[in-house]
């Protein structure tokens, strides 16, 4: 052997037992630390969702989700004798179709029919007992919203510009999901949406402070291991669950030209403002962020009636197919109004990331 093969030899060797260590060590954080990532991820939220009382004036019909599971939907028409175009609403974790009132409902007053459906295992949409839905968004809310759209697209009525997606927090996330794969979907609004791989690490992160009290250990740890845990944990739930839980980054990244109005509030304290603007980060195309001072998570319309209203009616002006016939006198209907049941909030509960 020649001196630069034994040069060559050592070097490979000098680089294969970091390289052997670490792997080791991942490995060992993961064995030790997954079913506790686990466990945390699936818990469920710890407060009640906004409840409304139904709404009379819409045409109740059910649909299949694109796997076959029977949903509940109401179609509700514009007040105008115009339609300027079609809202769908996606609810939050928990909640119902009916929750679309305080949020949308005033913008039939302008010229937009307005449909809103129940998620897979909620409201009066089928049970499925083999599948148990987290706040975080499967391959199974999905199929749910696509679903709703391909039943639109069949309707004598159905508007041949597309269809706008106004979604809260988990219905926030699927709308941005579904917009990115379907043509005719014109435009997005979210209020509260949230990734999982974005949500999961930083959580990750302030988890390790309870489990690894010894500060020098987390700060030496890389971030490619918390990405791993991450990783292995969600894969993990996926086969415990049955579902897959979906890249909300890589659908973001795909929504351009489609323009999206990002809702979040400022005192979010299971969103984060930084977690949410770094999903924001990833798209390419016309966006705005609105940050809305002193809101929690999915309190931002609760803060400023007027102000989100406004904001909301002012971006449908801008990017819908057809303009707003009239600007709202109201934020929210009286109909809505005296419907309306707001949740007590409940403090979070650590560590457990709680969104909806």
């Amino acid at each position: 052997m020649t001196g630069l093969e034994s040069l060559l030899l050592l070097l490979a060797a000098g680089l294969a037992v970091p390289l052997v260590l670490g792997c080791a060590g991942v490995l060992y954080l993961a064995v030790k630390y997954t079913s506790k990532i686990v466990r945390i991820f699936e818990d469920r939220p710890v407060f009640m969702p906004l409840k409304v009382s139904p709404a009379a004036d819409g045409e109740s019909l059910g649909f299949p989700a694109d796997d076959g599971v029977r949903l509940s939907g109401t179609y509700f028409k514009a007040r105008t004798s115009l339609r300027v175009g079609v809202l769908v609403y996606c609810h939050e974790f928990l909640s119902d179709r009916w929750s679309f009132q305080p949020y949308i409902d005033h913008l039939r007053d302008v010229g937009f029919d307005v449909f809103s459906f129940d998620f897979r295992n909620h409201g009066e949409s089928e049970r499925q007992p083999d599948y148990e839905p987290l706040q975080w968004v499967s391959d199974r809310e999905v199929r749910d919203l696509k679903g709703a759209l391909r039943y639109l697209r069949s309707r004598p009525d159905r508007d041949p510009a597309g269809f706008g997606l106004f979604g809260v927090s988990r219905g926030g996330t699927v709308s941005l999901f579904a917009a990115a794969d379907e043509p005719d979907v014109w435009g997005v609004i979210t209020d509260g949406a949230f990734p999982t791989r974005g949500t999961m690490v930083p959580y990750i992160v302030r988890w390790a402070e309870i489990y690894v009290p010894t500060q020098w250990i987390r700060k030496v740890v890389p971030h490619w291991v918390y990405e791993i845990l991450a990783w292995v944990a969600r894969r993990h739930s996926e086969r415990r669950l049955g579902c897959r839980f979906q890249n909300v980054e890589s659908a973001v990244a795909r929504l351009a030209p489609r323009p999206w109005l990002m809702i979040h509030g400022a005192r979010d304290v299971y969103i984060g403002p930084e977690i949410a603007q770094s999903l924001f980060a990833y798209g390419d195309g016309p966006r705005e962020f609105w940050l809305v001072p002193d809101a929690k998570h999915n309190r931002c319309r609760q803060a400023d009636p007027e102000a989100y209203a406004e904001r909301v009616l002012a971006f449908l002006a801008a990017y819908a197919p057809r303009r707003p016939l009239a600007r709202p006198t109201v934020a929210v209907s009286r109909t809505a109004a005296a419907s309306l049941t707001l949740a007590p909030e409940v403090a979070p509960v650590e560590p457990s990331p709680i969104p909806s």
